[in-house]
């Protein structure tokens, strides 16, 4: 049967769709960009098979924030320019790579909801979404062997198979609660902070600032990505589909173990930890809500959010050289917004 999501109430207005927290002043700022971005993802189904084309146009009609997209136009952003054609043509290939990842994880995750809809798994199967997913990809590469730089199809074809090495290391490791700090940041920063940095990378590249710049606002993406992730994890936990409009505590389901929980299971002693092990065989709602309690009482947050500040701060201090850039102003945006939404959250 297809999954439909419950409606949003009155009382708790959704936060899905690009209308999280404090995101949309930064919107209306690359309003005429994500614009345009969107407009050139609509102008992609048709080149699609006509077999697939609404499947196509099924994933690509509604997104999320479209952050990755705003990071191109920020870190290339030069003040009174108008969004250039070559510019818009990164949002959308980067997009599109995110856009398969995202299929692709709702099968792996067994998810219903994404972006407040039923996902793409629910709509069409898993078989044929897998597949979907393959083709946006390939669809991807395709657009980006249309630069004139083969470099940068390189590149987006490279961060294409590091995100997939990503989600394979993080299925590899299902189950360890011993995977450890080194392994989670591994895993985070190839299966989302990596398109943070090619994003920001290329915004820079096409916006026509030298390349220490170039390199130093793909580092600001990375730790920015990280943030975001541990963030997101955090969500996971504490946050609620009906605001954030997608299956939530799926990571835990599948035996995905993230930040929050290593920090609580490294904070317990060992009567502590076995209960938790032996819970972790049994996931339902009684067990989640005893994992959450078991975070508020170990001060996990506090934890999380020291790698959360660590983050955000090494994103800061990759762009500090180039403060009178006028791209930068706008990219520090970004840290406030996500620094905002993790305190907006617990």
């Amino acid at each position: 049967m297809l999954y439909v999501p419950a409606m949003i109430s009155k009382q708790e207005p959704a936060l899905k769709d690009g209308a999280v927290k404090g995101f949309a002043p930064i919107q209306a700022r690359a309003e005429s960009y994500i614009r345009a971005v969107q407009e050139n993802l609509m102008q992609q189904v048709d080149a699609f098979e006509p077999e697939i084309r609404d499947m196509a146009r099924y994933c690509m009609e509604k997104g999320g924030k479209r952050i990755r997209p705003v990071l191109v136009h920020f870190a290339g952003y030069r003040e009174g320019a108008s969004p250039d054609p070559e510019m818009v043509r990164m949002g959308t290939v980067i997009e599109l790579v995110h856009m398969a990842t995202l299929v692709h994880d709702d099968i792996l995750d067994d998810a219903a909801i994404r972006h407040g809809r039923p996902s793409v798994k629910e709509v069409y199967g898993p078989s044929v979404a897998v597949l979907l997913g393959d083709a946006v990809f390939a669809h991807a590469l395709v657009l980006a062997a249309e630069f004139s730089s083969t470099e940068i199809c390189r590149q987006v074809a490279a961060s294409s198979r590091k995100v997939v090495a990503g989600e394979i290391h993080q299925t590899f490791e299902k189950n360890d609660i011993h995977l450890g700090l080194d392994k989670y940041y591994r895993a985070i920063e190839l299966k989302t902070a990596e398109l943070f940095r090619l994003s920001c990378f290329l915004g820079a590249t096409a916006g026509g600032y030298a390349d220490d710049y170039a390199g130093a606002a793909g580092q600001f993406g990375l730790h920015l990505g990280n943030a975001y992730q541990i963030y997101d994890d955090m969500v996971d936990f504490f946050g609620t589909e009906q605001v954030y409009g997608k299956t939530l505590h799926t990571d835990l389901m599948k035996g995905k173990y993230t930040l929050p929980l290593l920090l609580l299971y490294d904070a317990m002693d060992a009567s502590g930890r076995a209960r938790l092990l032996d819970s972790l065989q049994r996931v339902d709602d009684a067990v989640l809500r005893s994992i959450k309690e078991g975070m508020l009482s170990y001060g996990v947050r506090d934890k999380v959010m020291v790698h959360f500040e660590r983050q955000l701060d090494l994103a800061e201090q990759a762009l500090k050289p180039f403060a009178d850039y006028e791209s930068v102003p706008r990219l520090m945006d970004l840290v406030l917004f996500v620094r905002e939404q993790i305190l907006f959250l617990t």
